[in-house]
């Protein structure tokens, strides 16, 4: 529940007496900060100050593929001044953000992303972030030094403004105005609160998210483009996770082309799992492959072909429902002599296909998938950023609630 301070700063994180000295003795990786063991209420009476050198910066607000509008701030450090205050370094920034007049929003974000020396020499830089929705807040941070009970406290105002001309303007109605991601195997992480889009279908639906979660072989040497891989295909799924149908259902399938593996599949979803869904990413990203998989290389395109032709035919599907299915994918190029005949679908499916392909760079225009899923008369959309994202998103509602 919010709550409005209406006292002063010194209450700030934590509705308690803080106490207890600032020094502590160093302590295992395992033993978390007690926020209550530090006088923070002192410090915030002290306002803005430093006694660590740093650079502390704030980005402008920008849109994730996710759909969330996220600011990242950050600190840099020199190894050399750091290391002035001694040999060993327990670091932890606690984060918290309000709204303009002191009304907390969320709990404190607890982060320690340094627990040894740094080298004199190094430029040492941190990264954090938090999802915001439109509007005007107060970002506080300390930056507190376990051993020496050194802390710096910064204060910064935000504002994240509404999207222009944007094609789902409701969709932050009911999210969280704040969020700190949790960590997970994409970089952005992932938050659990839910975007607003509603889809007012007359028809029962039947949609049906299909998304390759494996690196596509033609990036293998590409680590920047398999890690932006690994990010988009995340977010999008999360984004499309939430679309909330007036009548019908939604599941999930992430596949493994590589091993020719579904490794997540959920039925009659209203999001990702993301535990689930974290564990199957991962797997399906590890590069280690078995000689069987190996061998078998060259029927991914069969694998991929038969995975769809069964989700259009042969599962279990309510006559009265019409069949949505919407693929995200990369780029895919199949091994050399995989077979890479269309799908044959006879009569009418009853079905619509959308293709949400990420395109990872400027050389990236190849692609198998299309040919695999043509006969199906797709509406495809070429995707580079969260905007392309925002706009398919809008235009797949549009025409769901046609049905």
């Amino acid at each position: 529940m919010k709550r409005v301070i209406a006292v002063s700063a010194a209450v700030l994180f934590l509705c308690v007496a803080f106490a207890g000295a600032a020094a502590r003795t160093p302590q295992s990786d395992e033993d978390p900060l007690d926020l209550k063991s530090i006088p923070i209420a002192d410090w915030l009476d002290q306002g803005e100050h430093a006694q660590i050198p740093w650079d502390f910066r704030v980005s402008e607000p920008y849109l994730r593929i996710d759909q969330r509008m996220e600011v990242s701030y950050g600190v840099s450090f020199r190894g050399k001044e750091l290391n002035k205050i001694g040999n060993t370094h327990e670091l932890f920034f606690v984060s918290r953000v309000s709204s303009p007049d002191g009304e907390w929003l969320e709990e404190p974000s607890v982060s320690r992303p340094v627990d040894q020396k740094v080298p004199d020499r190094n430029q040492t830089e941190f990264s954090l972030r938090v999802c915001l929705s439109p509007g005007e807040y107060l970002l506080w941070v300390v930056l507190y030094h376990r051993e020496s009970g050194k802390h710096n406290l910064a204060k910064r105002r935000i504002k994240v403004p509404e999207l222009r001309a944007d094609p789902l303007p409701a969709m932050y109605e009911g999210t969280p105005l704040v969020e700190f991601p949790e960590a997970g195997d994409s970089d952005q992480g992932f938050v659990k609160g839910r975007l607003h889009l509603p889809v007012h279908n007359k028809v029962p639906l039947q949609i049906q998210l299909v998304a390759t979660l494996s690196p596509p072989q033609q990036w293998l040497s590409r680590p920047r483009a398999l890690h932006t891989q690994t990010d988009v295909t995340a977010g999008a799924l999360a984004a499309l996770s939430q679309l909330a149908l007036a009548e019908g259902t939604l599941s999930i399938a992430g596949l493994d082309l590589v091993r020719q593996e579904v490794v997540y599949d959920e039925a009659d979803v209203q999001g990702l799992d993301w535990p689930i869904f974290t564990k199957a990413l991962k797997k399906a990203q590890t590069p280690a492959v078995s000689a069987k998989a190996l061998q078998q290389s060259k029927n991914s395109g069969v694998f991929f072909k038969d995975f769809m032709n069964d989700r259009i035919e042969g599962r279990a599907f309510d006559p009265m429902a019409m069949r949505i299915l919407i693929v995200v994918s990369s780029s895919q190029l199949f091994e050399r002599g995989s077979d890479l005949t269309p799908l044959q679908i006879e009569g009418d499916c009853r079905c619509r296909v959308y293709h949400l392909r990420f395109r990872l760079n400027n050389n990236d225009v190849f692609d198998e998938i299309e040919k695999i899923i043509k006969p199906l008369r797709p509406k495809t959309f070429n995707l580079v950023n969260p905007r392309d994202v925002r706009r398919a998103i809008a235009d797949i509602v549009s025409e769901l609630e046609k049905f």
